[in-house]
């Protein structure tokens, strides 16, 4: 029977592969003094030079520390699943270290290091244990059990000065710490510092005061005090501690809007929204789950907390004021970069922070991509930060990679982007309509409704009752002229209104249509340039012909999927294309209703959805029946969308049709969730679309296409459940 018996040189190989650089190896050895209950944890870096011509790092806490035994059969154990079947600290704390590789983060900052523990073993006796290991050994051809590392176990009598702990002394530093790295550093452990709404503190110290100008070219104190005090009580006095003390980013207390929830393990988000540069009044949001898509698998429960920053210098300007800060002392650039150094969404898990998530680069959930499609609405990363906490990995299923660099991009991972990023969409949208109304952003145009009531000189007609009636009659009757004059005026301004409306509004479509065209065609395009170059390897008897004929039904699906996505594109166009279609004409809309129920037959029974026409054939419209079509095609679409994130009760759309003297009224109902009043103003604006893969075009082409037979599309905000209506001519 064979065994396998690795080298000595495997531990150095794994260890670089784990350990990503420096940063990351010390943040180990900070979670492993969080396991071992110690209430703070000391960094100390001396660079190369002086007394320490190899440079050295300290790393001490005053936890448990380890036994002669836990030394032995733990410490030496890499990849020891001891902390797996623990779960908790013997303080209560759950266990960060779930790979055993605390001891490779050691190897990877220098080539030597002393590890000296002490640990109570009786209530007035220590153990002292003393380790020395040399690296360089594990770079030799001799085998794992070969090498003999000594220990030193002493045990020693209370006394004031000795205390429970663990201190590493890294020698022979593998890095130069530049002064790009230490900004890093301060960058992280910032972002690794237990936050101030934590009960249980949990302090990392780092002192830098061995870096100096004369051997680094940069003085680690002053660094020091310039990324890491910005935030601290300006009116404290500093001290030994305060100047090492690593203080969590706590910008997000001040930030211009904030958002506070839970979603939970169906996806349902529950949490309150808050203008703080407004009235700073928390106002509740709700938003359903979405059902799991085919990639998807559930991430458990996640806790929400985001802060969303403005970036004009006003509003820099009223943030660092509402800070206490002098801002004229800071300046706008400093402020900008004090911002940007903050910014990101990081993910936690048992309080620490799983890199490189929220660091100010990793734009994990996508922002930027989506802000250059509409600037002026989406969030950028640099506008963002916050937290998410997950689960455990048994229950979240999002599982940390054994590099310590992010999570497996598994279905859970793919779940928890895209509720972050569907939860998002209501921020944005209500950031907007704040900016709107404060006149920080382009308002929604209006309309002349408002001035068409002052045209009816209500106030002047009261004042003419107070003089003789026998004047009155003439007066009025010129009154009369001079209204009729501005209230046809009115109605020309509003009739040029709308057409300049209409043409902003296919203006922007437009840009979404060119948007669309080419996350279609890039596909097809790939695709069938690569079906070009098989092609002529597709009947050979080769590898390469194999090749080709497997890969053959994946191209052909592309191009597929690609044709009928752009001819749905078009087909939904078609009714605001401008070109010309002939005189309108009479028009069964019962015929209509029932051909775009039949369109959408297999989504509405994938969703399980009942749907109840409630149209007779004696509704008869005048225009053009593929206008209404397109019109319903859109809002059956939406409704089939938002009915199925129902997760309870039946699933229900409605269409019904009624007449007047003069019009066709159809209803579209929908029992899912409700529209939020904050929404409603800006239902039909290109690009508004609270889906997280919307385009924001349905309803715009959907009340264009209404408006090209005369009618018209309105959202009834009375309604019990939601609904839309469509307004046509009625039969001539």
């Amino acid at each position: 029977m064979a065994i396998l018996r690795p080298r000595a040189r495997i531990v150095r190989t794994i260890g670089d592969q784990l350990i990503s650089g420096p940063e990351a190896a010390l943040i180990e050895l900070v979670k492993n003094a969080f396991d071992a209950d110690s209430p703070a944890v000391g960094i100390t870096i001396i660079p190369k030079g002086g007394e320490h011509p190899f440079g050295r790092i300290i790393v001490q806490d005053h936890g448990h520390g380890m036994t002669y035994d836990d030394v032995v059969n733990r410490w030496f154990e890499p990849a020891t699943d001891e902390k797996l079947k623990r779960i908790t600290s013997p303080g209560g704390r759950r266990l960060l270290g779930a790979k055993g590789i605390g001891r490779f983060a050691a190897s990877r900052l220098g080539t030597r290091t002393k590890l000296i523990t002490t640990s109570q073993v009786e209530p007035d006796i220590y153990s002292q244990v003393t380790v020395e290991i040399d690296w360089d050994q594990f770079s030799s051809d001799k085998y794992l059990d070969e090498l003999e590392i000594p220990i030193v176990n002493e045990f020693c009598e209370k006394s004031t000065s000795l205390h429970t702990g663990v201190e590493l002394q890294i020698e022979n530093l593998r890095d130069v710490w530049t002064q790009k790295k230490i900004e890093g550093l301060i960058r992280e452990l910032r972002r690794v510092a237990t936050p101030s709404d934590e009960t249980e503190k949990f302090e990392i110290h780092l002192d830098l005061s061995a870096i100096k100008v004369e051997t680094s070219g940069f003085d680690g104190s002053t660094l020091m005090s310039e990324m890491n005090s910005n935030l601290l009580d300006p009116n404290q006095e500093p001290t030994s501690l305060t100047s090492t003390l690593i203080v969590p980013f706590r910008i997000h207390e001040y930030a211009d809007y904030r958002l506070q929830g839970r979603f939970s393990e169906l996806g349902d988000f529950e949490g309150l929204f808050s203008i703080v540069k407004g009235d700073d009044k928390p106002i509740a949001l709700k938003v359903p789950g979405a059902p799991l898509l085919a990639d998807e698998m559930s991430c458990g429960a996640i806790d929400v907390g985001i802060n969303v920053y403005d970036r004009e210098s006003e509003s820099v300007e009223a943030l660092f004021t509402r800070m206490g800060l002098d801002f004229e002392k800071i300046g706008i650039r400093a402020a900008r970069n004090i911002l940007t150094d903050n910014a990101g969404i990081s993910i936690f898990r048992n309080r620490f922070r799983i890199r490189p998530y929220g660091e100010p680069e990793n734009d994990w959930l996508e922002l930027e991509r989506q802000r250059v499609q509409n600037p002026s609405k989406k969030l950028g990363l640099t506008q963002v930060s916050g937290r998410v906490t997950i689960q455990d990995e048994v229950t979240s299923q999002l599982i940390e990679r054994s590099s310590r660099e992010g999570l497996e991009h598994n279905g859970a991972f793919e779940r928890l982007k895209n509720l972050l990023q569907g939860v998002l969409i209501h921020v944005e949208e209500r950031r907007l309509a704040f900016r709107e109304n404060a006149g920080l952003s382009r308002k929604i145009a209006g309309d002349v409704s408002r001035v068409k009531d002052l045209a009816n000189l209500q106030n002047t007609r009261k004042a003419i009752a107070s003089i003789p009636a026998k004047d009155q009659p003439t007066i009025l009757r010129a009154i009369e002229r001079d209204q009729k004059a501005l209230t046809d005026s009115l109605e020309e301004l509003d009739a040029y209104q709308k057409l300049l409306q209409s043409r902003s509004a296919l203006g922007l479509l437009v840009a979404r249509v060119i948007h669309e065209g080419r996350r279609f065609l890039n596909p097809l395009a790939a695709s069938t340039r690569l079906l070009g170059e098989q092609r002529d390897a597709l009947l050979a008897n080769t590898p390469r012909g194999e090749l080709a004929r497997n890969q053959l039904p994946q191209h052909l699906e592309i191009i597929t999927q690609g044709a009928k996505s752009l001819g749905k594109l078009f087909k939904q166009l078609d009714p605001i294309s401008g070109r010309r279609r002939g005189r309108p004409s009479n028009f069964k809309v019962q015929a209509v209703v029932e051909n775009t129920i039949e369109l959408l037959q297999n989504s509405i029974e994938k969703a399980n959805i009942g749907v109840q026409p409630s149209v007779t054939d004696a509704l008869i419209a005048y225009g053009y029946p593929e206008d209404m079509q397109a019109a319903l095609l859109n809002l059956l679409e939406n409704a089939i969308y938002w009915v199925s994130t129902k997760k309870d009760g039946d699933r229900e759309i409605r269409i019904s049709g009624t007449t007047s003297a003069a019009r066709i009224l159809i209803a579209v109902t929908n029992n899912g969730p409700h529209i939020d009043e904050e929404y409603i103003p800006r239902l039909f604006s290109a690009g508004f679309s609270l889906k997280s893969d919307g385009t924001g075009i349905g309803l715009t082409i959907a009340r264009e296409a209404c408006r090209a037979s005369k009618g018209d599309l309105q959202f009834v905000s009375n309604a019990t459940d939601t609904t839309f209506l469509i307004d046509m001519p009625k039969a001539m």
